[in-house]
């Protein structure tokens, strides 16, 4: 009987599970996931963007300034909200449609009012926009 038991633990026993071939598909898959995430990054319609220019010399140009507490400012006119496409459209008439109007606003501006004030300006008739911002020097 003692041999019949042998034989029954020998046949049925599990030394330890073979995890071998589970670390090779797993370093399979993160190999492909390494060369195929940069393509993931691309954007699905191709563009060729405009490069940036800026110019030294001073052009005729129109400037808004937005200040964090909502204080607006025309050149160097401080003027009130309700009167700003008045004041830009008379502006605009003397200067001429492509006039670039660059507006300043601080960092503390929140979102929206930068999207009414483009509006604001948009409709008194202005045809090139900009957002001003400060120059960062080149690394050398």
């Amino acid at each position: 009987m003692s041999n019949e038991r042998r034989k029954n633990l020998g046949d049925s026993a599990i030394s330890g599970v073979n995890i071998v071939p589970v670390i090779d598909l797993c370093l399979v898959l993160l190999v492909i996931l390494l060369v195929v995430s940069p393509m993931l990054e691309k954007p699905p319609v191709e563009v060729k963007l405009p490069e940036a220019q800026t110019k030294s010399e001073k052009e005729n140009n129109i400037s808004v300034t937005v200040a964090p507490d909502g204080r607006l400012a025309v050149n160097t006119d401080l003027v009130e909200r309700a009167k700003l496409g008045n004041v830009l459209r008379v502006l605009l008439l003397e200067q001429g449609t492509d006039t670039v109007v660059i507006i300043r606003a601080d960092k503390e501006v929140l979102y929206g009012e930068l999207t009414d004030l483009l509006k604001i300006v948009k409709d008194a008739g202005a045809l090139r926009i900009s957002l001003g911002t400060i120059q960062t020097k080149a690394a050398t």
